[in-house]
């Protein structure tokens, strides 16, 4: 049984366009330091940031793999003392939820209507990933003041999600006339590669440590806006930022 979420693309096309993807972001950042340093009213800062992120929708993704790891780089420009315009490239992987997909899977249902003994998964399947451009804008709250400066973030840009094939090999039991036959049946669901437009939302805490140097916190909703179900994962990060 294979079931299909999509078209495998060839890994050549795959690494072309995240290379394209690539150069797109990097000439982004140049530009914004460049438009920045014409500027003299305006901070600029270069961000990096570390942490993982959690996969929410839909049932495949958020069942079936678990988060692992990420980042990602930037560059902003101060508007105001209380907005920021960035751009960023993020990247996160994946792993396979064993536990998650065997549950998927109703052997029971198995059991009972095929009479089997036993039925056993295995699965495995090699890193998922989303690597994402965008641009956001961080609002500061007026009024507020204090070590832990809160903000928000809200912005979009464009997703592309790779979604490794899952192998699933099958091993049953059942009894004939008194011997165990054991059956052994590889099944697949098989994933693809898609780059859609997305939308991002959430808020952070900076801290600074010295006068052109803080940390910060942040967390996010991200949704891919694929045809039918989105998308969604949800970063949560730890970085610096440095102010030029």
């Amino acid at each position: 049984m294979v079931l299909r979420f999509d078209q495998s693309l060839d890994i050549n096309v795959l690494q072309e366009k995240i290379m394209k993807k690539l150069r797109i972001c990097f000439s982004f950042i140049l530009l914004v330091i460049a438009i920045g340093s014409a500027q003299e009213s305006s901070d600029i800062e270069i961000s990096l940031s570390s942490g993982f992120a959690f996969p929410s929708s839909p049932m495949s993704f958020s069942d079936y793999w678990k988060m692992q790891y990420g980042g990602g780089i930037g560059a902003g420009i101060a508007l105001s003392q209380s907005i920021t315009i960035s751009g960023n490239i993020e990247y996160y992987q994946f792993t396979l939820d064993n536990d998650g997909l065997t549950e998927g899977f109703d052997t029971k249902y198995m059991r009972d209507i095929w009479v089997f003994n036993n039925v056993s998964l295995k699965p495995s399947a090699d890193p998922s990933s989303v690597m994402t451009l965008s641009t956001n804008v961080r609002m500061v709250p007026s009024g507020l003041s204090g070590s832990l400066s809160p903000y928000f973030i809200a912005g979009a840009g464009v997703m592309s999600f790779s979604l490794s094939e899952i192998t699933l090999p099958t091993k049953s039991i059942i009894s004939v006339d008194g011997s165990d036959i054991t059956m052994v049946a590889k099944q697949r669901i098989i994933g693809g590669d898609e780059t859609v437009p997305f939308v991002q939302f959430g808020m952070g805490l900076d801290y600074p440590l010295a006068e052109s140097l803080n940390i910060f916190v942040e967390a996010r909703y991200s949704r891919g806006l694929n045809k039918g179900i989105g998308t969604t994962y949800v970063p949560l990060v730890l970085g610096v930022k440095f102010r030029m």
